[in-house]
């Protein structure tokens, strides 16, 4: 699974990167991905959370040490397959493989 999701971030980060050098929307992009797309997906919600509004107690309320657990271990794992995958695509910008878009 997550060969693929490298593969449709490479696709969306190739037309997302234009040739002005923004390094904000190098990251933005790269920060959606791992921040929405795996981090925050992963989470499980324990079942003695309460619904409405979300609370699970100790440290922040709506999140749990166990909760917070599982996202810094998502993110990890997403930073590497995600960084991964952006440097490999900078690496091809660079050897002229692949072309950036005009900005």
């Amino acid at each position: 699974m997550g060969s693929l999701e490298a593969a449709l971030f490479a696709i969306v980060y190739r037309y997302c990167i234009r040739e002005d050098e923004n390094e904000q929307l190098n990251q933005g992009v790269l920060g959606a991905f791992v921040l929405v797309q795996k981090t925050l997906s992963k989470i499980q919600i324990p079942l003695y959370c309460t619904a409405a509004p979300l609370d699970c107690g100790d440290p922040l309320g709506y999140f749990d040490w166990d909760m917070i657990l599982q996202a810094s271990w998502a993110y990890g794992e997403s930073m590497a397959l995600f960084g991964g995958a952006a440097k490999g695509i900078d690496y091809c910008f660079q050897k002229g493989w692949i072309g950036k878009f005009p900005g």
